[in-house]
């Protein structure tokens, strides 16, 4: 996992992940990011996946001295540039066939195989994109500094 090197010190984040165990970063990074389906994009010609997610800030701690009008903790949101390289091929599961408007809710980036190098973004209600990569090299950077949210994901426990 490769941290940015600019030197910045306004706390966004700037990794690139190369191997299986740096894409599980990201994947939590980004999990329960929320992207619109035209904010997803695939460039054949260029042969990488683009994709803006406005992310749940889990790696930053609920924002000091600020609650909501109910009293609640409030959180940062924050849109997050993915680009994922060496593209060949974009599979679709459960994607409706007019993306614009529609939102999906990311769970979960994985390796779906090594060997392979097939890289899978999984949404919730079934979604899924599977994409036939060279090899694993992905960037996921900051791109503003957030916006407050008093709305903090949660998940069902079976």
């Amino acid at each position: 996992m490769a941290p940015s090197d600019s030197g910045d010190d306004d706390n966004r984040v700037r990794l690139r992940a190369e191997s299986v165990s740096d894409v599980e970063v990201i994947s939590a990074l980004l999990q329960d990011a929320i992207i619109p389906g035209e904010d997803m994009t695939y460039d054949r010609a260029g042969r990488r996946f683009v994709m803006v997610a406005n992310r749940f800030c889990w790696d930053r701690r609920p924002l000091a001295g600020v609650t909501s009008e109910t009293g609640a903790p409030v959180y940062e949101r924050r849109l997050c540039g993915v680009r994922i390289e060496g593209v060949n091929a974009v599979e679709a599961a459960g994607m409706p066939v007019t993306r614009r408007g529609a939102l999906f809710n990311l769970l979960a980036i994985t390796v779906a195989d090594a060997a392979d190098a097939r890289v899978e973004i999984l949404f919730s209600d079934g979604v899924s994109l599977r994409l036939a990569v060279d090899g694993i090299s992905i960037l996921a950077e900051d791109l503003d500094d957030g916006r407050p949210t008093s709305v903090m994901p949660a998940h069902d426990r079976a």
